[in-house]
């Protein structure tokens, strides 16, 4: 380990360190966080407002991580009958693990403005008299006509009469009641697993391949659930990438420049001077 590596695994060992590396106390917005939310966390039905409280549940330096081996063969036997077993053994025996220079868990306390979808009312009646094909799409919004005929095989308007009695269905959302940040029964709490990684040096290329390396191996290594509260689970730990300040003038891009590129690619680059 380099002396830079040592510095920062030691700083970040205090949760107040931890907590202001990923969310600085100048950064009124919480750009950090929402970048490792989102990395995780997809919102289909809501809107992220705002974090309010960001705190750090345990942290674990130096994890292993192991990626599982498979091997699969057959087991025939013919005496005194012929059986055929398939057999598939999973182990890690003889694997390198990748390591985590810092595993931790954060909780946030979060505002989501969420579209509830509730809905009004349902509305379903006869579609009425129609004289041509073009009157007949016409009662709809939207309707893929030519591939409804195709796959029902039918070929004039008189067919279409025939083959079916049709009804139009309406669905009328209720609309949503105003959003109120300061309502408690907006607010969230969710789990953040931070993979982080602490690098003496600024390789870009390298660098992004160990945070993706990092990723995959956790995804699965590591069982997570799929869904939470309103939000979808896209992986269960967001990379971090810790690198020194001091290393950035020798790449020949600015620190915001890399933390465009990463970012990117869904990876946190956070520099710092230990």
């Amino acid at each position: 380990m380099s002396t830079f590596v040592d510095k920062a695994m030691l700083s970040l060992s205090d949760p107040a360190q931890l907590r202001e590396l990923v969310d600085p106390a100048v950064d009124g917005t919480h750009q950090r966080v929402r970048q490792l939310f989102s990395a995780v966390y997809a919102l289909p039905f809501a809107a992220l407002h705002d974090i309010v409280q960001v705190d750090v549940l345990m942290t674990d330096f130096q994890r292993p991580l192991f990626a599982p081996r498979t091997l699969s063969g057959t087991w025939t036997q013919t005496v005194p009958s012929h059986v055929r077993t398939d057999v598939m053994y999973e182990g890690l025996t003889g694997l390198s693990p990748e390591w985590l220079d810092l595993a931790a868990r954060l909780a946030l306390t979060v505002v989501l403005e969420v579209d509830p979808g509730e809905v009004e009312s349902i509305l379903i009646a006869d579609i009425g008299e129609f004289a041509s094909l073009a009157e007949f799409e016409a009662k709809f919004r939207y309707f893929d006509l030519a591939g409804f005929m195709a796959e029902h095989h039918i070929t004039t308007v008189d067919e279409l009469k025939r083959a079916y009695r049709y009804l139009l269905g309406e669905i009328k959302l209720a609309a949503p009641a105003a959003f109120s940040p300061a309502d408690p029964a907006n607010q969230r709490r969710f789990d953040l697993n931070l993979a982080v990684l602490i690098r003496d040096g600024i390789d870009v290329a390298t660098c992004l391949r160990d945070a993706r390396l990092a990723r995959e191996l956790v995804e699965r290594t590591v069982p997570y659930r799929r869904e939470v509260a309103e939000a979808k689970v896209q992986t269960p730990y967001a990379p971090v990438l810790v690198l020194p300040s001091d290393a950035v003038a020798a790449t020949g891009f600015t620190v915001a420049e890399l933390e465009d590129f990463f970012a990117a690619q869904d990876v946190l680059a956070v520099f710092i001077s230990p």
